[in-house]
């Protein structure tokens, strides 16, 4: 192995700072490159919101409600939560069928769910609302 260090390529100056860092460890872990030489001059151009690495909410009208039972309707409404919004996944279940445009695409699975942030422990919210989810088993 080379005791030289490499220089960023133009993909790696490309994904940021601390994307183009983590490359480097990675690949300084596999032995493959001792480090980088340098941190890549070129300041990231992502302001994008930052997105949750676990399940999140995501939906096209920008929210959900979190629900005390797993149905539509205003009466079961417990509180809404913009995009982006952490949910820890409990478990799932299977009753109303939902439809667009009152969710991203139709099905019949709704997920229990905790939202720390916000103070709310076991709500229902409708599966199409949920990114990056996460392997739950059915509610007893």
């Amino acid at each position: 192995m080379s005791t030289d260090t490499i220089k960023p390529s133009r993909a790696l100056r490309r994904l940021g700072r601390g994307a183009a860092t983590a490359a480097a460890i990675a690949l300084s872990a596999l032995g493959t490159v001792p480090a980088l030489a340098a941190e890549p001059t070129t300041p990231s151009t992502d302001t994008g919101p930052a997105i949750a690495a676990g399940p999140y909410i995501g939906s096209n009208s920008g929210g959900a409600w979190l629900r005390n039972a797993a149905y539509l309707g205003d009466q079961y409404k417990v509180k809404y939560v913009g995009n982006g919004t952490s949910v820890t996944m409990v478990c799932w279940i299977d009753t109303q069928w939902v439809h667009p445009p009152n969710s991203d695409y139709s099905s019949n699975r709704w997920f229990k769910v905790d939202v720390p942030s916000v103070g709310v422990y076991k709500a229902y919210v409708h599966s199409s609302l949920v990114e990056a989810q996460a392997a739950v088993g059915h509610c007893d």
